[in-house]
């Protein structure tokens, strides 16, 4: 499996951010990772929350060849996606890799 040093430094402090969102005892919870990247936290959150079905995915992949550690900086560009898809953008929240998470919800 691909270890990628940033999931692993991020992984704790994102958990900390759906802990406030999500609880692990309910079900029919689904979450969407955008950039995903190894997967890594797939697995370690589906281990938090193991009723959530979890569905990683990949973006911007004209950012991966710049530089596979940048991942997807256009915050902007996610907000007007979300909306888009009927997902409202209710906090961006500030992680300690220089990167962000960002919590939407299903209007």
């Amino acid at each position: 499996m691909l270890v990628a040093a940033s999931a692993e430094r991020n992984k704790e402090p994102i958990l900390r951010v759906l802990r406030q969102y999500l609880d692990p005892a309910q079900r029919g919870i689904r979450v969407l990772e955008v950039a995903s990247g190894s997967g890594q936290h797939a697995v370690h959150f589906a281990q938090a929350y193991p009723h959530a079905e979890w569905q990683p995915s990949d973006v911007d992949q004209r950012s991966l060849h710049r530089n596979p550690e940048w991942g997807l900086r256009d915050t902007a560009f996610l907000e007007s996606l979300g909306q888009a898809s009927g997902l409202l953008l209710e906090k961006m929240v500030d992680m300690p890799a220089n990167n962000k998470c960002l919590i939407f919800r299903k209007e």
